[in-house]
C-alpha cells in the first residue's frame, strides 16, 4: 500500500519549516544532501505524524509518483509494527523518516527504499536489506536482529551504533545454499536455501505474512 494508506494522520509540513525540523541530511549520515536530487525537483511539504505510530498486523510499504506525491515522510516518535514490516520502492526515492526507535517482528528493506532511524532498530526476526543504488537504510542508535541476511550489495546500509545480529551476506544471483553455506544453513530455515537469492525475499514475506517461522534459531 502508498504511505499515505497505511497512515491517515499525516500533517502536511510546509518545505521551509519541516526542512528546519527534520534535518534529511543528517537523518541519511549525508547520504541525501539535496532533495532536488532525490525527487527532480524540491517537495513542497513535508507530511508528518507527531507522536508515536504502533501498527497491529503486518505492514507492507511503497509508493508511486502516479499515486501520490514525492515528498519525505516523518514519524516524529516511535514507530512499533506488530507483525512483519517491508518496505518496498521501485525508480521511486520517497524517504521515511522514523526521529525514535522502530520495532518489528521482522523488516524487510528492498529495492530503493530509503528507511532513516534516528534511534534504535530492534528486529524480533529476519532483517533483509535487498537494496539498489539508491537504496538506504540508516540506523544511528542501536541495532538489534535474529539474523541480518544481506542480499544486492549496491546500496548502503549504516548502523551507527551497536549491532547484534548474525550476519549473511549473498551476492545478487547466487543461490543461498551455494553462499556461505554453512552460515546460511545455520541461519534460515531449509526451505529458503534452494532459492535464488534475487527471489529469496517473496518467498521470505509470503511466509512472514502466514506468521511461519524464517530462522533456525
Amino acid at each position: 500500500m502508498s504511505f499515505e494508506q497505511w497512515c491517515t494522520r499525516w500533517e502536511s509540513v510546509p518545505l521551509s519549516e519541516a526542512a528546519e525540523r527534520y534535518d534529511i541530511g543528517e537523518a541519511s549520515d549525508t547520504r541525501v544532501e539535496d532533495l532536488e536530487e532525490v525527487f527532480g525537483e524540491e517537495p513542497e511539504c513535508f507530511f508528518v505524524h507527531q507522536g508515536d505510530l504502533t501498527i497491529d498486523g503486518p505492514l507492507s510499504i511503497g509508493n508511486d509518483p502516479d499515486l501520490a506525491p514525492d515528498t519525505v515522510y516523518v514519524i516524529d516518535g516511535d514507530l512499533t509494527v506488530n507483525g512483519p514490516m517491508r518496505m518496498l520502492n521501485g525508480d521511486v526515492y520517497t524517504p521515511l523518516y522514523v526521529t525514535g526507535s522502530v520495532t518489528a517482528q521482522h523488516l524487510m528493506c528492498l529495492m530503493d527504499s530509503n528507511l532513516f532511524i534516528g534511534g534504535s532498530l530492534t528486529v524480533g526476526g529476519l532483517l533483509m536489506t535487498e537494496l539498489s543504488d539508491m537504496g538506504l537504510l540508516v540506523v544511528h542508535g542501536a541495532t538489534s536482529a535474529g539474523a541480518w541476511l544481506e542480499t544486492w550489495d549496491r546500496g548502503e546500509v549504516a548502523f551507527n551504533g551497536d549491532l547484534k545480529a548474525r550476519h549473511l551476506r549473498v551476492s545478487g544471483g547466487d543461490y543461498l545454499e551455494d553462499a556461505n553455506a554453512d552460515d546460511a544453513a545455520d541461519i534460515l530455515l531449509p526451505e529458503f536455501l534452494d532459492d535464488d537469492a534475487e527471489d529469496a525475499a517473496k518467498k521470505l514475506w509470503a511466509a512472514a505474512l502466514e506468521g511461519s517461522p524464517l530462522l533456525r534459531h
